[in-house]
């Protein structure tokens, strides 16, 4: 049975657009849908972001918080946060969490999946990653350990997001998961790892990739999701 209809008005060619950029009008059915993912319930707008093959984005998420190696008095950013997934599921072990991500429906869906979960740790940023991160990091002077995990789209890190994490010196462990390694994704790699550049302004301690692991989250496809374990 048909459970949502929507009609979208676009003039875009994009593939992927939000909602200001192709507005949307609900014709029948609900205007989200929910999905189970680690014993929580998350709401899902249109144009927001969620791994589709569940099972195996709990077995992702799950290797994600293992890798963090978060203690309970850890900070995890999360960057391209899209919906809270990543952050609420690993909310439980860490003292805070910080999600940043440009599609405002997806934030609002985020904020509800907190507070249906019963999560307060979490506090979620609206906005171009590199717009947030660069000023929420500048001041940073938290004590506690931060650690970092980026989920981008294909287009990969917008450039001052990479000079955001590399000039932070509070970030010894990121987490990079990537649906396209080989594409742009290899631009921040490089950008991440080089030594220091003064003319790019990327002062701080380059970081070193240890570990890469892939999770088959396409089934029948020659695809796989990449997570790829940075320290410093």
């Amino acid at each position: 049975a048909l459970s949502q209809l929507f009609f979208v008005c676009s003039g875009s060619t994009m593939t992927r657009c939000s909602h200001e950029q192709s507005p949307y009008q609900l014709l029948h059915g609900a205007p989200h849908i929910f999905e189970e993912l680690l014993g929580l319930r998350f709401r899902i707008s249109p144009d927001a972001f969620f791994q589709v093959n569940t099972a195996g984005a709990e077995v992702l998420y799950q290797a994600v918080g293992e890798l963090c190696q978060a203690a309970g008095d850890t900070v995890l950013l999360d960057i391209c946060c899209g919906t809270g997934t990543i952050g609420l599921s690993l909310a439980h072990q860490v003292s805070k969490v910080i999600g940043v991500e440009v599609v405002e429906k997806a934030i609002e869906d985020a904020e509800w999946n907190a507070a249906f979960n019963g999560i307060s740790n979490c506090e979620f940023h609206s906005g171009k990653a590199e717009a947030v991160l660069p000023q929420l990091l500048a001041s940073w002077e938290d004590a506690r350990p931060l650690v970092a995990v980026v989920n981008p789209s294909r287009a990969g890190l917008h450039y001052r997001v990479v000079r955001a994490i590399r000039n932070c010196r509070a970030i010894r462990r990121l987490l990079y998961i990537s649906c396209k390694p080989e594409g742009e994704a290899m631009r921040n790699f490089l950008e991440l790892c080089c030594p220091p550049d003064p003319r790019k302004k990327l002062a701080g301690e380059p970081f070193a990739p240890v570990m890469a692991i892939p999770f088959d989250m396409f089934p029948h496809t020659v695809h796989c999701e990449l997570v790829l374990l940075f320290t410093r």
